[in-house]
């Protein structure tokens, strides 16, 4: 027996007592087999995968091993960068958050300890205006106290007005900060779309309606795109990606929403459209996108792609897993038809349920 199919036993058969060790010796024995480097990153994708701590991240990588079988270091270092570096921007996020309440807390302090000074020095002036009632005697160490408070409160109000200032600017800057952070949060670098988590937000808000407005999903597969990264290298498939996310948008009404879903997959929201006028944005899509070519400026050929869709239309209490899964299965039906073409579910009404060649 070899040493990997010995590790493979050993994973199977061992610590069935304890799911940490069966987790952990499943993301051993998955680097060896797939001939992966035992690197932190790489064993925490795969312990996540045999875990299920992370379906997104499950469903991505049986998309991928579904289709070729094997997964190369460079889709290990997608996987980690798309499903566990979003937690750092989160966190990231979360602590530009707290810098930006911690300033607005230090203007508010300032503010109302020069609310206090104004206060004691009207007591004061009240004090000097008694003071004057008794009698001249005392005027003239009542100027002076005047004067001397007056000169501490203009200080103090100088002093207060320069941090309330630098305040005030360390809070725009910080609220820039935010901004861009949050928006690094929900974007994929590569293409500039939402990114999954974006879009699991934007389908939960939308499955929350599906009983009052219709919602539907597609699923989008760019066709045979492993030959265009063996055929012209991996720059050229995140050029192809990056033109099909702008390419996408241009097929798609107001108020939809087109997210990289991941690798080379894309996915879909559409919020109203009824199963029949869903069908056609997607076909719209398929005919835009295989309609569109790009330019390789090394070479100055022309490339294009196709891709395939799965349509599927969320029923009232439908759980966003399922009808991710419902869309997946139309979409594999594409692929399995020959690719290039839009299928439903549920199918379309007489037609049926295949758009395109």
């Amino acid at each position: 027996m070899s040493s990997q199919t010995a590790t493979l036993a050993e994973a199977r058969e061992a610590p069935r007592r304890d799911p940490s060790l069966v987790f952990a010796h499943s993301a051993m024995a998955s680097m060896l087999q797939h001939g992966l480097a035992p690197t932190p990153a790489n064993y925490l994708v795969w312990y996540s995968f045999h875990g299920g701590s992370e379906p997104g991240l499950r469903h991505a990588m049986e998309i991928v091993l579904a289709g070729s079988g094997k997964l190369a270091q460079a889709g290990m270092d997608e996987l980690h960068a798309q499903f566990f570096d979003a937690e750092r921007e989160a966190h990231s996020v979360h602590e530009m958050s707290q810098r930006l309440e911690g300033a607005v807390q230090e203007a508010v302090g300032l503010v109302a300890g020069a609310r206090d000074a104004a206060l004691r020095y009207g007591g004061s002036l009240q004090q000097a205006s008694d003071g004057l009632a008794d009698g001249p005697e005392g005027l003239g160490a009542v100027l002076q106290r005047l004067v001397a408070e007056t000169r501490e409160v203009t200080r103090r109000s100088d002093a207060a007005a320069r941090r309330l200032t630098e305040t005030a600017r360390k809070t725009q800057e910080l609220q820039a900060e935010l901004v861009e952070a949050r928006r690094q949060a929900t974007t994929d670098p590569l293409t500039g779309l939402p990114n999954r988590r974006c879009f699991d937000e934007a389908l939960r808000l939308g499955l929350d309606e599906a009983a009052t407005m219709p919602v539907a999903l597609i699923m989008i597969d760019v066709d045979h795109f492993k030959a265009v990264n063996d055929s012209y290298g991996h720059h050229v498939g995140d050029a192809v990606l990056r033109d099909l996310a702008k390419t996408l948008p241009l097929a798609l009404a107001e108020g939809s929403l087109a997210a990289r879903f991941g690798g080379e997959e894309f996915a879909v929201i559409l919020r109203g459209p009824e199963l029949r006028d869903a069908a056609r944005t997607a076909e719209g899509i398929r005919t835009r996108i295989g309609n569109s070519s790009l330019l390789i400026k090394q070479t100055g050929q022309r490339i294009s792609v196709t891709v395939s869709l799965g349509l599927a239309m969320a029923a009232a209490g439908e759980a966003a897993a399922h009808l991710i899964e419902r869309a997946d299965a139309a979409l594999y039906e594409a692929k399995r038809g020959g690719r290039n073409r839009v299928c439903s579910d549920p199918p379309m009404p007489a037609a049926g349920a295949v758009w395109g060649r």
